[in-house]
């Protein structure tokens, strides 16, 4: 049977046993049904159980391939075909020395995320850090701890890093857990823990209640993927970093297109994930005045109230302007501002997680409405409500 003139048959090979694949084959499908629906054709090589190559792509009558690289081999037979490729590089920081016109590559930033956890902590005044990264050593786990050590390095600090478990423990989770129950600790009270992914914080949380450690009373937690049934599911709730990858599945699709279609186009992409969602896991900062952290707590509890400074202080049992020079202390900046941090902390959190409309988000959370919460979010965080909406508005 012949095929139609505008038929794109595709070879996609993207494992999905993560979120960020997951959403990165999201992102892909969805940018090949809005651009030309019926056109792109695929095959899902998903690396599962019941998986099928396509060993003759000529044959078959391949046009090109989007591939999540695992290995510099893969690499290699891919381009070696001579077909428009885009790959996705989970095992690179920087762009390969030269690669073909015919090749689109797409490179995380791994490193961007562990700067983004280290600022994140040192905005809340944290003054002792950690890192946890995978049980089995991967590279991304050292280029998130690399950001991670360098960041704070530039403001003096060196956080303790959780060493790699031997390898019976990497593949024995209950043997591994005691190990991690005695780092955990030995780490002194307030410390701001940075781990690999949301998967391993939630494996933290679990062996620090069984241990006896508060979180975030005595240990802040912070993952990343941002994956919505581990960080909203497990108690406490998992402050997190997202990783778009949905976003990059359709820069990937339009990447193909370009190629196809002789377009003129980047050839290495980087991509940089540098927000951070707010929930239970950090909501606490090492705050040792008691004046301060009272009136903290009340403003925190009553984000939609205007929480005017002589109502805390009262609350708080002190001045007025006792509160502003002990907040200063305790900040580095005005009482006022600390609550407008937590303000957008709880909107990005919604926005991220609910389907609630931005105009009752941000009266939830103390501001005029969604222009008011916008300005704010684009001036402080970089960031606008659209950009971190993960669920449609009803």
């Amino acid at each position: 049977m012949d095929r139609p003139a505008n038929e794109r048959r595709i070879l996609v090979v993207i494992p999905t046993s993560t979120l960020t694949q997951r959403q990165l084959l999201e992102g892909l499908l969805e940018y090949a049904h809005r651009s030309s629906p019926g056109e792109w054709q695929f095959h899902l090589d998903l690396h599962d159980l019941n998986r099928q190559h396509v060993k003759s792509l000529r044959s078959w009558g391949c046009n090109g391939i989007i591939a999540y690289i695992l290995s510099p081999r893969e690499r290699r037979d891919f381009i070696a075909s001579g077909l428009p490729a885009v790959f996705i590089e989970p095992l690179l920081s920087e762009p390969l020395p030269s690669q073909p016109r015919n090749v689109v590559t797409f490179i995380n930033d791994h490193a961007a995320e562990g700067r983004a956890a280290a600022r994140y902590y040192l905005a809340r005044r944290y003054r002792a850090f950690a890192y946890i990264g995978t049980a089995k050593p991967t590279f991304w786990s050292d280029e998130r701890r690399r950001g991670f050590v360098r960041e704070l390095a530039e403001s003096g600090f060196r956080p303790r890093v959780y060493p790699a478990p031997p390898p019976r423990e990497q593949n024995d989770f209950a043997l591994e857990s005691r190990r991690i129950a005695r780092w955990l600790k030995s780490l002194p009270r307030h410390t701001a823990l940075f781990c690999v992914h949301d998967r391993r914080a939630q494996q933290v949380l679990t062996t620090a209640a069984s241990a006896g450690i508060r979180v975030p009373e005595d240990l802040a937690v912070l993952g990343v993927d941002n994956d919505e049934l581990l960080c909203r599911m497990t108690v406490p709730s998992i402050s997190s970093i997202p990783v778009d990858y949905h976003t990059c599945g359709m820069d990937v699709g339009r990447a193909m297109e370009d190629l196809l279609e002789g377009r003129r186009t980047e050839h290495t992409r980087i991509t940089r994930h540098e927000t951070v969602i707010t929930r239970a896991s950090t909501d606490a900062q090492a705050i040792d005045d008691p004046f301060v952290a009272r009136a903290i707590a009340y403003a925190r509890s009553r984000l939609r109230e205007r929480n005017a400074l002589p109502d805390l202080a009262a609350i708080a049992g002190c001045s007025k302007t006792t509160l502003n020079l002990r907040a200063r202390r305790a900040f580095g900046h005005t009482l006022s501002d600390e609550i407008t941090r937590i303000r957008l902390d709880a909107a990005m959190e919604q926005l991220a997680s609910t389907s609630l409309p931005v105009d009752d988000i941000a009266r939830e959370c103390g501001f005029c409405g969604a222009s008011h919460l916008a300005l704010r979010l684009k001036a402080a965080r970089g960031v606008t409500p659209s950009k971190l909406r993960r669920m449609p508005s009803p």
